[in-house]
């Protein structure tokens, strides 16, 4: 009797977790209004990754927030970030277009 108890009492905590996961999730199409959004306001290398994970994003009925550490968002704005940056030039290339000093 005991051990049923248990049970049920674990199986109503699993089922609650569920439901505390689903009330966290928006829609595809919420996340990628945001990407687009982001994209708007970056450089030409992130606003092209934006506006495909965008359109990734809108395919997907829910995700995690966008304030999710690992939510598709975030990964999608790390990617653009990356993407941004490898289009800048080296620090080394960099020092060597910097003016001389008078």
């Amino acid at each position: 009797m005991k051990g049923i108890f248990l049970a049920g009492i674990a199986l109503f905590a699993l089922s609650a977790c569920g439901q505390a996961a689903k009330k966290n999730a928006v829609s595809g199409a919420e996340v990628g209004d945001k990407l687009d959004q982001a994209a708007d306001q970056s450089g030409p290398a992130a606003k092209e990754v934006l506006q495909s994970e965008a359109a990734e994003a809108r395919q997907h009925p829910s995700l995690a927030p966008v304030d999710d550490p690992s939510s598709f968002a975030q990964q999608a704005m790390e990617k653009a970030g990356k993407a941004e940056e490898s289009t800048l030039p080296r620090a080394s290339e960099a020092a060597s277009r910097a003016p001389a000093p008078h």
